[in-house]
């Protein structure tokens, strides 16, 4: 039996009404559903507005890394300063990752400062809030003229038009007001120009991964033309069309063709985790690539038929060696690493093998009376950088518990305890 709440407050068996009554509730939860988007969305820039700062290096940055390296703060063109310290705090009452937050934060001024039409029909729910994001997003990097161009253009249709007319109006705007920018357009997109190699992670990775190619279109049109050709020339003329491969797979086998008759080596560091007792048959069985997730050991014999690689040896995680040194030694960063595998920061995923190592309780050096054994495992945890100056300079503590979770404590008392499951508890 299902049952749900109207707009009224009241419990409704929805089994017993007619197609009708049910649309009528299908809208309302529309309607709902806004509302509570817009809730979060006031509650995005209140908190924001709560931490308004005027120095540029004290401001929340997109990135992880000081900000000093960076000009790229959140919120648009003439919006305030938001504080970096509240980023993270907000982020833990949501329950999502500092990136989140701050894209929340950040959509929020930007239709509070640079969007009020649009703002004004997410309030009065004519325009739904994710419409609403979208727009924000993409009108972000706009000079505040050409964001208030689109925002009077685009307030009135902003609930019916598509992703394409959006796109189109801002691309307008941009060229219509922004013209040094436009001047520079070609150039800028060619500091954009590169090949990326993305391997898709967890569940849907299965040894799949996909290359990501920005550059000259005259040339990336000459190569697909020679990879077409090559994947033409891959079919058997002795077999029927039912039996050949894809297009796009023999595309994917044509890149390998390509590759070989050019003489392509490469050197890949990848780290498998194999329990011993997998490796007789069957080879279904599975092992784990760091980073990446689960793989059959069938997979991952052919990888290593044609490849060099090392072995390492079993480290034992129940080690507790201490030095009398900051960095701590190979083995003792293998270990940790292996133990917690991310950030153990609440909501954090960043994989620990790309985060700084932490000392729990702040290492002093022996010369300024600092105690011998200050580096070990129980002592070390991995932080990625932004949750690194979050404890170093935020107001954040944390402790790890015997049970390998960890307890934080943010700047106004709220503690969370994250498991090496990922999951939170909130106190």
């Amino acid at each position: 039996m299902l049952v749900e709440v109207g707009l009224s407050g009241s419990p409704v068996v929805v089994d017993d009404l007619p197609d009708q009554c049910v649309l009528d509730l299908i809208r309302e939860s529309e309607v709902q559903a806004r509302e509570a988007d817009r809730r979060r969305l006031r509650y995005a820039l209140h908190w924001a507005e709560r931490h308004v700062v005027s120095d540029v290096l004290a401001a929340a940055h997109w990135s992880d890394v000081d900000p000093r390296d960076l000009e790229d703060t959140i919120g648009g063109e003439g919006t305030p300063l938001i504080g970096g310290g509240c980023v993270e705090t907000f982020a833990a009452a949501l329950g999502v990752s500092s990136r989140t937050a701050a894209q929340l934060m950040s959509d929020s001024l930007d239709l509070a400062y640079r969007l009020p039409r649009t703002k004004e029909g997410v309030e009065a729910l004519r325009i739904a809030p994710w419409r609403a994001r979208r727009i924000a997003n993409l009108t972000h990097r706009l000079s505040q003229e050409a964001a208030a161009y689109v925002d009077a253009r685009l307030a009135p249709i902003a609930d019916s038009c598509g992703a394409v007319k959006i796109e189109r109006l801002v691309a307008e705007a941009a060229a219509m007001f922004d013209a040094h920018e436009q001047a520079l357009a070609e150039d800028e997109a060619k500091a954009s120009w590169g090949v990326r190699l993305d391997h898709y992670t967890g569940p849907t990775w299965s040894g799949t991964s996909r290359l990501e190619i920005t550059g000259d279109t005259r040339t990336l049109t000459r190569f697909h033309d020679l990879l077409s050709a090559t994947a033409h020339g891959l079919l058997d003329p002795d077999q029927p069309a039912a039996a050949q491969l894809p297009l796009d797979h023999r595309k994917v086998a044509a890149l390998g063709v390509i590759a070989d008759g050019a003489g392509a080596t490469s050197r890949t560091t990848a780290y498998l985790h194999i329990d011993l007792a997998d490796l007789p048959d069957p080879l279904e069985r599975v092992g784990r690539v760091e980073k990446l997730g689960p793989l059959t050991l069938a997979t991952i014999r052919d990888w290593l038929g044609g490849d060099r690689f090392t072995l390492q040896p079993v480290l034992d995680l129940r080690r507790s060696d201490a030095v009398d040194q900051h960095d701590p030694p190979a083995w003792m960063r293998e270990l940790v690493i292996l133990r917690d595998k991310a950030c153990v920061f609440p909501y954090c995923d960043k994989p620990a093998r790309d985060c700084d190592l932490d000392h729990m309780d702040a290492y002093v050096e022996m010369d300024d009376g600092g105690l011998p054994g200050q580096t070990h495992p129980d002592n070390l945890a991995p932080l990625c950088r932004r949750h690194h100056r979050a404890k170093t300079f935020r107001g954040w503590s944390y402790s790890r518990n015997r049970d390998g979770s960890y307890t934080w404590t943010g700047p106004r008392g709220h503690r969370y305890t994250a498991d090496q499951r990922g999951v939170v508890t909130r106190h």
